[in-house]
């Protein structure tokens, strides 16, 4: 299964990953140690959602706003 880095954005298969860290439940994979060293300083600061689904949910967003006006852009009145 792919996971992303949440520090540096990198895609990680989770079967090849020897960098690991857990935190609130959840396993985190990173590409190398520093990587996992900046997220163990402040864990807080990275979401623990999946970007995955956020960036799937933002893809059908647009996909639909495109759709109800036609790719062009609003205006302002």
């Amino acid at each position: 299964m792919n996971h992303k880095d949440p520090v540096c954005g990198m895609v990680i298969s989770s079967e090849k990953s020897e960098f690991t860290s857990s935190w609130k439940n959840h396993t985190f994979y990173f590409c190398t140690e520093h990587c996992r060293m900046e997220f163990e300083k402040t864990p807080e600061a990275f979401p623990i959602r999946s970007s995955f689904f956020l960036k799937r949910w933002w893809d059908r967003y647009l996909k639909r706003l495109n759709k109800v006006t036609d790719g062009k852009p609003q205006c302002c009145d």
